[in-house]
């Protein structure tokens, strides 16, 4: 098992809710030297709550996008290893005792997760090509020639630098880590996407802004994201609509 201490990047904007349940499971599971959190402008007591904890550093940065955040954040680490954790997530009992299994085979150590959303569901990271934070360990001395000049997509930026440079990243499924993103009813508070099992709405910034990203780090190809984003999902809304509107179109026309 490593012995070494290590950095974790945390990037907070109004965060409260979940977080003294991240920084507890961190400060549990984590050899921790210090924590390393970047905050966007919080009003809520996300800062408070931070204050509470020794070796915990703040940095107010709310003139940085998430992606220079996270850059900053990267850059003012000192360990070899920087875990990067989502403020949102709270990692399980043994997740640093698994993941530092693979610490010598790799130069990132991606697990999976539990989602808590108005469902819960398994996420298997490993099925996706893109890498994915949110309780992610990278190594220090790979992480200096990045650009994260970006609104969110940092994460498949950065596996892209990875993958483009010969590094390599492991995804591990150990579901150890489960998170709990904010939602106000079912809106995403963070980009405003109106979830169901599916997000059913999703602001035109953001879609411009995240087909440039999958583009730009293959994220996706050229096939999938027609056939999955186009031709599959209209089908699928096609069927939806169908299935929860016939028998009531049927019965207002006198039909049934």
């Amino acid at each position: 098992m490593y012995e070494g201490k290590i950095d974790v990047v945390i990037r907070t904007r109004n965060s409260a809710e979940m977080l003294k349940q991240c920084l507890d499971s961190i400060f549990r599971e984590i050899p921790v030297r210090k924590v390393l959190i970047v905050d966007g402008g919080s009003t809520d007591d996300t800062l408070k709550i931070a204050g509470q904890y020794r070796d915990l550093e703040v940095f107010i940065k709310p003139e940085l996008n998430l992606g220079q955040a996270t850059q900053f954040g990267f850059s003012m680490a000192k360990t070899d290893w920087v875990a990067i954790i989502d403020s949102d997530m709270v990692l399980n009992r043994g997740w640093f005792e698994e993941m530092s299994k693979y610490m010598d085979q790799a130069d990132a150590i991606e697990g999976c997760r539990i989602e808590h959303y108005r469902f819960d569901r398994i996420q298997n990271l490993t099925k996706v090509r893109y890498g994915v934070f949110g309780q992610t360990m990278l190594r220090r001395s790979c992480l200096q020639n990045l650009d994260l000049n970006l609104p969110h997509g940092e994460d498949a930026a950065t596996k892209y630098y990875f993958d483009s440079n010969g590094l390599k990243w492991l995804k591990v499924e150990n579901y150890l880590a489960e998170h709990f993103p904010k939602f106000e009813t079912n809106v995403y508070r963070r980009t405003g996407t109106l979830m169901g099992v599916i997000p059913r709405y999703v602001p035109k910034k953001q879609q411009i802004e995240e087909g440039h990203i999958y583009r730009k780090y293959k994220m996706v190809t050229f096939k999938e994201v027609i056939w999955n984003m186009l031709i599959r999902s209209v089908a699928r809304e096609a069927y939806i609509a169908f299935r929860t509107k016939i028998w009531f179109v049927l019965a207002y026309l006198g039909l049934i």
